[in-house]
């Protein structure tokens, strides 16, 4: 396959952060006064921003606390604790990185989490300086499952969707990415939950096999 461009998610594909996404939203919800099950709460994996407006509709938790404040505080919380300990990538990604760039392909990272917090794992893992584009959910009007964000992607790579493979670990990533019209690697990714990924095009269980793939 003649890909130009890998576009990468972030948390559960770079790095194994969704168990820490997970235990900071539950704190909070706690502190609302919210019980959501496991089971619905993997569901948001990937959504960034919009998970809290979708909550708050459904459970009517405090209505003064808007959810730009929570997802300001979430962000602040998740920093401070991914921050507090070494920041390691997901085996198989830096080969991935390394052989995509001695094929001349461009490589970028659209991910629900700030721009900040993409910056700070990147840097961390050694390739920031690597990435031609990072794309953050924030800058867009529409988090994933929709595909705003693979599109602005693509637009800025300056390839049309069908030239890049996207790597997502849940299935609002695969969702979007599909929607996208990209061709979407699936990564089942144990930490990330019991993940949806029929509509990907491949599903693999370790990064390893994507090297298989361009």
């Amino acid at each position: 396959m003649n890909f130009k461009a890998i576009v990468f998610d972030m948390d559960g594909v770079l790095v194994d952060s969704e168990p820490l996404h997970k235990q900071i939203e539950q704190e909070m919800l706690q502190e609302l006064g919210v019980q959501l099950p496991h089971e619905e709460h993997i569901k948001f994996a990937g959504v960034g921003k919009e998970m809290w407006t979708i909550l708050k509709d459904k459970y009517g938790y405090n209505r003064e606390v808007t959810e730009e404040e929570l997802h300001k505080d979430k962000r602040v919380r998740y920093l401070k604790r991914l921050t507090s300990k070494p920041i390691t990538p997901i085996d198989g990604v830096l080969p991935i990185v390394d052989t995509a760039l001695k094929k001349g392909m461009q490589l970028a990272v659209a991910s629900s989490s700030s721009i900040e917090n993409i910056e700070i794992v990147t840097k961390a893992l050694g390739i920031l300086e690597k990435m031609d584009r990072i794309v953050s959910g924030d800058d867009m009007p529409r988090t994933k499952p929709h595909p705003d964000i693979f599109l602005k992607t693509a637009e800025l790579l300056g390839l049309h969707p069908n030239e890049c493979l996207v790597i997502e670990d849940s299935a609002n990533g695969v969702r979007a990415a599909k929607d996208a019209g990209m061709f979407c690697v699936g990564f089942r990714n144990l930490n990330s939950g019991n993940q949806d990924l029929r509509r990907a095009d491949i599903i693999v269980d370790s990064l390893a096999e994507v090297l298989d793939h361009f």
